[in-house]
């Protein structure tokens, strides 16, 4: 096997990095200004592979552009180019897509979760790139003459919010199959989330309608992110809690995963759940104090109907959120939710209502089922408004209130809602 590195320690006999060729899908210099440069004075090379870019400094730009040229003409007589098309160069590509950026996602960085009182690693799914190899946000910067934009360094950039809708977006277009035959395309999605290191939540207002969306969007990003690459296929009863405290996205200077996001940012000011089972996972306790300074304003019963868990009972669609049309966003994902979850029985005198009212019935008053209805009826279609009206017209036989079992079946991936 061809290798394009073999680097030592002098105190060490094995390399410290091996890549083949075959693996590489580009080299260049890296030049990042002087704030953000990791080892100033240090001239960096980017070796470019599908799952992670590896960087090596060198004393001066001569030895870098010596060490490139021998490289890149090693590369060159690979005939690395010739394999791009071939059905079982992408196949590999994917598999190393897949696999090793779960593999290396910064172990040892992080401290570990614990999940069934086990000791998790935690997976970094934004890890392709470095920091300093990705364009900033909150660097100085001014607005332009384009109300939505940032201009820094004399290039334009997003906002943060309008960043993270897009990368929602795009990672809502991806499928399983999609990847295996366009890896490429998920490489790019992959270095886009790599820029998510180079948000600070701390410049933010949390209270925000545009924090709102930014996080919930975040969220799901990072939801498809995990379902996409989970090796074995969607999580199940028995995985869903690693799955959900083990998957992270690194954001500023911290990780965040997905019950973290749910639990510490979107519901940081809701409720605590009530007997939480699967597929509804808390974050861990740990977490829950270390991360109270980013819980966001919203304190809005919608978020239960709104935050999908993965599983069948929200469908297979998310909406991107922005903050000019949040309420109605809210409003007709709420609608869409209950349409598919709330059963009215008029003969049986029965209202089967979403598992996740029982969750979290705190956030509809008192924890008293009666609060719940009082509260969804307003987001219920015409014909079901009449029926529960009706229930609840004889005063002496209020109708029977029940929830529905947890959905124990996840989906594949997400798409996004129309």
């Amino acid at each position: 096997m061809l290798l394009v590195s073999n680097f030592m320690r002098l105190s060490r006999k094995k390399p410290i990095l091996s890549l083949p060729l075959t693996d590489v899908q580009g080299i260049r210099a890296v030049d990042p200004t002087n704030a953000l440069h990791p080892l100033p004075g240090v001239s960096l090379l980017a070796i470019e592979t599908a799952w992670r870019v590896s960087y090596i400094g060198f004393l001066d730009d001569a030895m870098r552009s010596s060490f490139s040229d021998q490289l890149k003409a090693a590369l060159f007589s690979s005939s690395n180019e010739a394999r791009l098309e071939d059905d079982a160069y992408r196949a590999h590509l994917w598999q190393n897509v897949s696999s090793q950026s779960i593999a290396a996602s910064g172990r040892g960085k992080w401290a570990p979760i614990t999940s069934s009182k086990r000791k998790q690693q935690r997976i970094i799914l934004n890890g392709r790139r470095m920091g300093f190899d990705c364009a900033p946000f909150n660097a100085e910067t001014r607005v332009t003459a384009t109300e939505n934009s940032v201009e820094v360094g004399g290039g334009l950039i997003e906002k943060e919010e309008e960043f993270v809708e897009s990368l929602l977006l795009k990672a809502c277009s991806f499928t399983v199959e999609m990847l295996e035959n366009q890896p490429r395309d998920f490489i790019d999605f992959l270095d886009a989330t790599s820029r998510l290191r180079s948000i600070n939540l701390r410049d933010i207002d949390l209270s925000s309608d545009a924090a709102f969306c930014l996080v919930l969007n975040l969220y799901h990003c990072l939801l498809q992110h995990s379902l996409l690459l989970s090796i074995d296929g969607p999580p199940s009863k028995k995985t869903i809690g690693t799955f959900k405290r083990a998957s992270c996205y690194e954001i500023g200077n911290d990780i965040f995963s997905l019950a973290e996001l749910e639990c510490c940012l979107l519901r940081g000011r809701t409720s605590k759940p009530s007997n939480a089972r699967s597929p509804y996972v808390e974050a861990p306790k740990a977490s829950q104090s270390a991360y109270r300074h980013y819980s966001l304003g919203a304190t809005d019963p919608r978020i239960n109907f709104v935050v999908h868990q993965g599983d069948f009972s929200g469908g297979s669609t998310v909406p991107v959120f922005t903050p000019e049309v949040m309420e109605e966003q809210l409003n007709a994902a709420t609608s869409a939710f209950l349409s598919r979850q709330v059963k009215i029985y008029v003969n049986r005198r029965t209202i089967v209502l979403p598992k996740i009212c029982d969750v979290y019935r705190q956030d509809f008053g008192s924890g008293d089922p009666y609060d719940c209805i009082s509260f969804i009826l307003q987001y219920m279609d015409e014909d079901s408004q009449d029926k529960i009206v009706e229930l609840f017209t004889d005063e002496t036989n209020a109708p029977s209130i029940k929830y529905r079992p947890s959905q124990q079946s996840f989906v594949t991936n997400l798409t996004l809602m129309m």
